[in-house]
């Protein structure tokens, strides 16, 4: 399974750019979801990773698919309130789309639409969502059995809880707090990584 990173919008450029190359090996992908940067600090996040051995294929843009077409770059993700994913599309053939979803139908449209996975959540108590109720494992299995594409589990995501998810057919997690708030964040991931191992790992014995 798949382990994404979703950056917080925290940071400055010089910051995160350092925190993302200290840890880029251990994730399969780096969400920049920076809302508050201008166009022009976004291509600078971009350069600097690539420039530091991140591989562009790694990287997805959060809904700024101006930055993402500009550096090449094959990934765009985008929120519920982002642009028609055949829009996008139409720009791009080659792109991986990605949309966030929050419902089972938000789950079937997208899919219809055409997008390559979904991100669903938020799936356990998060502080980013500290007002909203968690959407829960159940909702989560019944739109992993009710779409053909990979489907990515956010919200409240740690060691701990992934255990909760086994015998979902997920396609994978997404971490924001748990590695970018980490003082170590290779081993936040690398800890990720050994539970979603468990995971899989006791769903084959199942």
């Amino acid at each position: 399974m798949e382990i994404h990173v979703i950056t917080d919008g925290k940071q400055s450029v010089k910051e995160l750019t350092k925190q993302l190359l200290r840890f880029h090996e251990k994730a399969d992908y780096i969400h920049i979801r920076e809302k508050a940067k201008t166009a022009s600090e976004l291509m600078e996040i971009v350069s600097i990773l690539i420039t530091g051995g991140v591989p562009q294929k790694k990287i997805v843009i959060n809904d700024r698919i101006d930055a993402a077409l500009l550096n090449g770059l094959s990934n765009v993700h985008l929120p519920g309130h982002s642009f028609a994913i055949e829009k996008v599309r139409e720009l791009s053939s080659s792109l991986r789309i990605g949309r966030s979803v929050h419902s089972l139908q938000e789950a079937r449209e997208a899919a219809k639409a055409g997008a390559d996975y979904l991100l669903f959540g938020h799936v356990f108590t998060t502080n980013s969502k500290a007002n909203l109720a968690p959407r829960g494992v159940n909702l989560l299995a019944e739109i992993c059995q009710c779409v053909d594409i990979p489907v990515i589990a956010i919200g409240g995501m740690t060691p701990e809880t992934i255990q909760e998810l086994s015998g979902i057919k997920l396609g994978g997690v997404a971490v924001m707090s748990y590695v970018m708030s980490s003082s170590e964040p290779r081993i936040a991931l690398q800890k990720m990584k050994k539970s979603l191992a468990e995971v899989k790992m006791n769903e084959k014995v199942l």
